[in-house]
């Protein structure tokens, strides 16, 4: 979710694997657009994957994540592949428009993330 306004809701971008996010994966805006890494939810199940944080495909420089629903949790989850290097998640991603007071105002991006490149609906 975010305040920021989309630079292109309609963008969509390859899904470019970091090992960890650095000051050179960003640009001017921010997190460069489909830059992804992957995060683990528990150190002792031998740093399994959890799910990705990636930078906004509309390239508003934003960081933004979705889990895996391999781990429990409350909050939504996706279908991850296992696919590590293309990978390809399901259902849709819907990062939503909000206003300062947290209200959602409308659609930011939408799109799927389907072998290694972020794609918009």
């Amino acid at each position: 979710m975010t305040t920021v306004p989309p630079v292109n809701q309609r963008g969509s971008a390859p899904a470019v694997f970091t090992p960890d996010f650095h000051e050179d994966d960003e640009n001017e805006r921010g997190v460069r657009p489909g830059l992804f890494h992957y995060y683990t939810a528990y150190a002792d199940e031998g740093h399994a994957k959890a799910g990705i944080l990636f930078g906004c495909p509309c390239g508003c420089g934003s960081l933004f994540h979705i889990g895996f629903d391999t781990h429990e949790a409350k909050s939504p989850r996706w279908h991850w592949d296992g696919n590590v290097e293309t990978p390809s998640c399901t259902p849709s991603i819907l990062i939503y428009q909000m206003n300062d007071k947290g209200e959602r105002i409308g659609e930011h991006w939408h799109g799927f993330l389907t072998a290694g490149e972020f794609r918009s609906c």
